[in-house]
């Protein structure tokens, strides 16, 4: 079985990530302004330097080695960012557009500030159409304090170490301009309704009526017209996305005078029952066994920024030859780009929203207690989990709708997953209700790990320490096993550990291979017939001192025998499935 690792194709720091960024409303209007700027650090309330400009390559955040400098951003400190461009505005207008900034940051237009963003893991933009002309100059002021700040930071951490990794700082997705019409379609909710064979339509924007058109490989399935901005389209003969066959449906959005291209797969994310009477995850009222892997979302090189789309490509074509369904996607939120990926290619995702904006990790609370067996601590009470804070909570959950909001229309998302492991854990409850009420189209894995409030539909577990024996869920939902692995082994010169972290470690890969193998013999395949309905392997890849992933943090190793992995997983999948 080929597992390709070449990192380096099609690289090029000049013109990097160049693709369309936003596959689910396209317009043939697109500038890419990736490449080389200049950036400089200043104290917060300081305006740059004239002369203290350095350059940096967009869209690589400061502190990764693609962006082509060293420096990090401390805390307290301002990032610059200065950009020249040449554009020749027409009569729409002009909107910038940034897929990804971390964390908060201003934007200038030929002096002029033309909008504020705040939270480093969601796309913005702003009309400059009144700023911009032939040359302008594009400026931006960055403030990241990682996690002594207010936002979401995920694994980043100024201290960092173990299970926690080097702060970056500033633009770390695709900065782009187009040009909008005036009557024009502003966002698309798309809605597939796998059960009734119809796709229901929802439109924003400045526009009187929509013709909406629907195609399968360039043949036309359905048009209509909507004056109301909502539209339900039929699906005769639907063809559905799998993981094994991930059709998507074209769809097309014509107004009076925009013309929007976009895309959705026709599948259904449900509970049920299997013939024993245990619930289980089901894709188009078929289940299956989810088999997947946790994955931090970091790059070797590029931070959370992978360095071309061939690099996202490969690596999870690579995740699906090991047999793979299921990536759960940890602590970070991709480019829409990467989602895109996942649709085409048929990898399911757990979606997590990233951590941040507490008043410290309490160890005793969030690590030690839950493996004594104290995994339900409520958390209703105001200092139980430490997020104490009115602003953090409310930045939070800002944060999660912004994040919920973005990734609405893409196939591949199965599961949001609001907390984690009781970090910064609150009102769980209440925030399942609202998600669900946001999107009832998706399952809920409320509280993953334990401080579960019986809520959600996932009993979801994280073991790394003693034997796994599964347990029916008093509240009848699925039963998940969301971590477990960890091992850990190091491959001198694929990696930048300064101390190895993981959970057991092994000096030999064979050692390695016989552990990973059996914890999944004696751990998961048993488990199965009591109920267990996936379970998701700590981790994709190395992360610095992190070196229990099944690839090294280069990707240029894989760890364990690709043909027994993919055995093992087409095991579980037949059990899972009955």
């Amino acid at each position: 079985m080929e597992i390709r690792n070449d990192w380096d194709d099609g690289f090029d720091p000049k013109e990097p990530l160049m693709e369309y960024p936003r596959m689910n409303l396209q317009r043939d209007s697109y500038h890419n302004l990736n490449g080389l700027w200049q950036y400089q650090i200043t104290e917060r309330r300081a305006d740059p330097d004239p002369s203290a400009w350095k350059p940096i390559h967009v869209p690589f955040a400061l502190g990764t080695q693609l962006c082509g400098s060293e420096e990090n951003l401390p805390v307290g400190k301002a990032l610059w960012y200065r950009k020249q461009f040449a554009y020749q505005p027409g009569s729409s207008h002009t909107w910038i557009h940034f897929e990804a900034v971390d964390m908060e940051c201003m934007v200038f237009v030929n002096g002029m500030e033309v909008g504020t963003h705040k939270g480093g893991y969601t796309s913005f933009g702003f009309d400059i159409s009144q700023y911009v002309s032939y040359q302008n100059s594009l400026m931006l002021r960055v403030v990241d304090d990682s996690d002594c700040g207010a936002f979401s930071y995920g694994k980043q951490k100024v201290e960092h170490g173990g299970m926690w990794y080097t702060p970056t700082a500033g633009i770390w997705g695709t900065v782009w301009l187009e040009d909008v019409p005036k009557h024009s379609v502003s966002d698309i909710k798309i809605t597939p309704d796998f059960d009734h064979s119809c796709v229901h339509v929802s439109l924003a924007g400045d526009f009187d009526q929509a013709l909406v058109t629907v195609a399968s490989n360039g043949h036309v399935v359905h048009s209509g017209i909507t004056n109301d901005k909502t539209y339900t389209a039929p699906i005769r003969d639907m063809h559905p996305w799998t993981v094994d066959d991930p059709f998507l449906y074209d769809l097309y959005v014509q107004t009076e005078d925009d013309f929007v291209r976009s895309y959705f797969g026709m599948r259904k994310f449900s509970v049920m029952n299997d013939s024993r009477g245990n619930p289980r995850f089901a894709l188009n009222n078929q289940v299956i066994f989810l088999s997947g892997l946790l994955d931090q979302g970091y790059t070797p090189d590029g931070g959370y920024t992978y360095r071309t789309e061939q690099s996202m490509i490969q690596e999870i074509r690579n995740v699906k030859e090991l047999g793979f369904n299921l990536l759960r996607k940890h602590m970070k939120v991709e480019s829409r780009r990467y989602y895109y990926l996942c649709d085409r290619l048929g990898m399911l995702i757990m979606q997590d929203m990233p951590c941040g904006g507490f008043d410290h990790y309490d160890l005793w609370t969030m690590g030690i207690l839950p493996n004594m067996g104290f995994r339900c601590l409520k958390d209703t009470k105001k200092s139980a989990f430490t997020r104490n804070s009115p602003v953090f909570k409310e930045n939070y959950r800002q944060e999660l709708f912004e994040v919920l909001d973005r990734l609405y229309s893409f196939t591949c998302i199965c599961s949001w997953v609001p907390f984690n492991e009781g970090w910064g854990q609150f009102d769980s409850a209440r925030i399942t209700e609202e998600i669900r009420e946001y999107d009832g189209t998706r399952l809920i894995d409320s509280a993953s790990g334990w401080h579960d409030q019986g809520c959600g539909d996932f009993y979801s577990l994280h073991n790394y320490f003693f034997p796994y024996r599964q347990k029916k869920d008093r509240h009848h939902r699925i039963c998940l096993l969301s971590e477990f692995g960890g091992y850990s082994h190091v491959v001198q010169g694929h990696n930048r550990m300064k101390k190895e972290y993981g959970y057991r470690k092994y000096e030999d890969q064979a050692e390695l291979n016989k552990a990973v193998f059996e914890l999944y013999e004696k751990d998961i395949l048993p488990n199965i017939s009591q109920g267990l309905a996936g379970c998701i392997y700590t981790q994709l890849s190395d992360v610095e001192d992190e070196c229990n992933g099944l690839w090294t943090q280069d990707r240029k190793v894989l760890k364990i025998d690709a043909a027994k992995m993919r055995r093992i997983n087409d095991r579980m999948k037949r059990r899972g499935s009955k």
